[in-house]
């Protein structure tokens, strides 16, 4: 069964702040993905291309809602633009792709499963549609097959790496007792309720 729970405004709230952090990050990122193209070429952004899917991962892990890894990928495309991207068009369709390859996959589990396999499936869907979209936008077109299958596979990778990422940062987070309020919050408090019940038990 679909969860149909709306967003409550504390959702809007977190997802948004979380979002407009990760905006600001992607626009920095923006710099070192340049630097490392210049010595590697288009495989350069694709090491880091994971790390403009962090966003959708971080927010869908905390609030687990349909239509949160998307809405919180384009708020961090929106701030992108708003601060300074002078790419606007292709930062966000960019953005609206990378949070529909996210959402999709947590879709799937009909957003009920946030293990981190899945999480890292979702990233890596996030950045199959980052490799889609650029091939149409960013002259990937032009590059030869086999770069371009290096490049998805690198571009795969890390996606299943930011995603990992991305719920550590979640995890630290919600260990400072902010989150209790949201799903990963109160189902890192039933763990620990469950972990205190079980050593009583065993005394």
């Amino acid at each position: 069964m679909i969860p149909t729970k709306k967003l409550q405004l504390r959702d809007i709230i977190v997802m948004s702040a979380i979002s407009i952090v990760f905006g600001i990050l992607y626009l920095v990122w923006i710099f070192a993905a340049g630097l490392l193209s210049g010595v590697l070429g288009p495989m350069g952004g694709a090491l880091l291309s994971g790390l403009w899917i962090m966003a959708c991962i971080v927010c869908a892990y905390i609030i687990r809602k349909p239509g949160v890894a998307f809405m919180g990928e384009m708020i961090a495309a929106f701030t992108e633009v708003l601060i300074g991207s002078v790419s606007a068009g292709s930062v966000l369709l960019l953005g609206f792709t990378q949070g529909i390859g996210c959402e999709i996959v947590f879709a799937l589990f009909l957003w009920r499963r946030y293990w981190l396999p899945i999480l890292m499936l979702a990233g890596m869907g996030g950045t199959t549609a980052n490799f889609v979209t650029s091939y149409f936008i960013s002259g990937y077109s032009q590059l030869a097959p086999g770069l371009l299958v290096a490049m998805l596979g690198v571009m795969l990778v890390s996606g299943a790496l930011a995603a990992w990422l991305s719920k550590g940062i979640a995890d630290k987070l919600a260990q400072t007792g902010v989150l209790n309020s949201f799903a990963l919050g109160r189902e890192k408090l039933q763990k620990e309720r469950e972990r205190k019940n079980h050593g009583l038990r065993a005394n």
